[in-house]
């Protein structure tokens, strides 16, 4: 039989895998048998080492965390992604939204999707991220999308800002405040082809579960952390490094609150062609800068000026 030490220590990993994967969200340890859905969390390789990669962060002092967050529709392609930066004090969580259509360099530096380069390898993924922001990415997670939605009925529903009303598949979706069950989220999610448009609703979804699980209580009520470690056997994965004792040590030194989690797309110049498909162009000069700002710890400063980072993206100007 585990004691009850054992049972604490599988709940905290539990609860900083939930955060870090970018998906959840954790500030309560519940003494509860969870070990067998951690066990059961699916792992694929290490992350790539390649000439010119960006150097990892010093060691032996407290650092901010990075995870590249993979989401994956129905077909098993790229939804949208998402590079999180949990800041060294474990005190704050920062998601960069990236399209699906982002225009990155592949390995030869040639233009390519971030869809196209998940769609060879998800570490192809991880390379093309790194290359365009210039940080190094410490971990990769990868959600599928229905395991997002199965999570919005654990919470009892989540609320989102909805900017165009939306009417699809019997469904309707009024501008303005929504409250959406897992159903009506999986629907308002997969409506959209359009990658910013499926960028900005996943953002504000995602942000919600995150905010429901560090304000609620996810991860103090049996039946919920029984609900939330089997979507998480079933539909996340994991790079190899991503070990239980990483994910302990991580749960142990967070302390967030609703407040502390925070989420902008990536700074955005405008639309362009490649091989007939659009593609959504990153703006050189503001990527820059928030490379600055994630290398130094620094992305409060980043997002406070954006009251609204959606508006100039309605309608992205042709590059």
């Amino acid at each position: 039989m585990r004691s009850r030490s054992d049972r604490l220590v599988a709940v905290a990993t539990l609860g900083a895998f939930v955060v870090v994967a970018g998906v959840l969200g954790m500030v309560s340890l519940y003494l509860g048998a969870v070990t067998q859905a951690m066990s059961g969390v699916q792992r694929i390789g290490s992350l790539p080492d390649y000439e010119g990669r960006p150097q990892a962060q010093q060691t032996g002092v407290p650092t901010a965390m990075r995870y590249l967050v993979l989401v994956t529709d129905d077909a098993g392609g790229l939804a949208s992604a998402y590079l999180a930066q949990l800041s060294s004090n474990r005190d704050a969580l920062y998601l960069v939204g990236l399209p699906a259509n982002l225009l990155v360099a592949d390995d030869r530096g040639l233009d390519a999707t971030l869809a196209d380069r998940f769609a060879a390898d998800p570490m192809n993924a991880v390379r093309a991220v790194e290359t365009l922001l210039g940080v190094r990415v410490d971990h990769l997670v990868k959600a599928d999308l229905d395991g997002l939605t199965s999570i919005v009925d654990v919470l009892g529903g989540v609320r989102v800002v909805n900017r165009v009303e939306t009417a699809v598949e019997g469904w309707h979706f009024p501008a303005g405040d929504l409250r959406l069950t897992g159903a009506e989220a999986q629907v308002y999610l997969a409506s959209s082809k359009h990658a910013m448009t499926r960028l900005e609703r996943t953002e504000a979804v995602v942000v919600e579960i995150v905010r429901g699980m560090i304000g609620g209580d996810a991860l103090t009520n049996p039946a919920k952390v029984e609900s939330i470690g089997q979507l998480l056997h079933s539909g996340v994965t994991v790079d190899a490094e991503l070990t239980a004792g990483e994910i302990r040590r991580m749960a142990l030194d967070l302390h967030l609150s609703p407040d502390s989690v925070t989420a902008r797309p990536l700074p955005l110049a405008g639309r362009s062609e490649l091989d007939h498909a659009e593609v959504i162009v990153p703006d050189t000069d503001q990527v820059r800068a928030l490379s600055q700002a994630m290398r130094s710890d620094q992305l409060t400063g980043w997002t406070t000026p954006q009251a609204d980072p959606w508006a100039p993206l309605a309608a992205l100007p042709p590059r």
